[in-house]
């Protein structure tokens, strides 16, 4: 194992279980993460395109879906690494809070692209443009 892949696997199995651990405002709890193995900037792209390229478009998009959505389940399989990369399975059970969508269970695959020690980028994909509701 190259001291690059040893790098990438830890950053993912710290992921994996900071992603195991519930926490009740998702802004506090991941932004110990981000802190940790983020650039400052990093890149994260929904499954439908839109792209948030600062920390406080990042923060934004989660307070709006944590206002909006309720996560009554996730499960984290993973994580599957590559040369540069890796990826995680989220399997989540959730709801609108604001009748958007109805309860539902929606399966996605987020995959971080490492730069240097640090995540740089994650983009996540979904099982059909249709199963991520606005609120995502």
């Amino acid at each position: 194992m190259t001291t690059a892949t040893a790098t990438i696997s830890q950053i993912a199995n710290d992921l994996v279980a900071h992603c195991k651990t519930p926490a009740e405002d998702f802004v506090e709890h991941d932004s110990k993460l981000w802190d940790k193995h983020f650039v400052n900037n990093f890149i994260s792209i929904e499954g439908d395109g839109r792209e948030f390229n600062t920390r406080e478009e990042l923060v934004a998009k989660y307070k709006k879906w944590q206002e909006e959505v309720t996560c009554h389940d996730c499960k984290v399989e993973g994580p599957f690494i590559g040369q540069n990369s890796f990826s995680v399975i989220f399997d989540l059970d959730m709801e609108s809070k604001v009748n958007a969508f109805p309860r539902m269970r929606m399966k996605e695959i987020a995959t971080y692209t490492v730069e240097n020690g640090k995540i740089v980028k994650e983009e996540f994909c979904y099982e059909s443009s249709d199963q991520c509701p606005e609120s995502c």
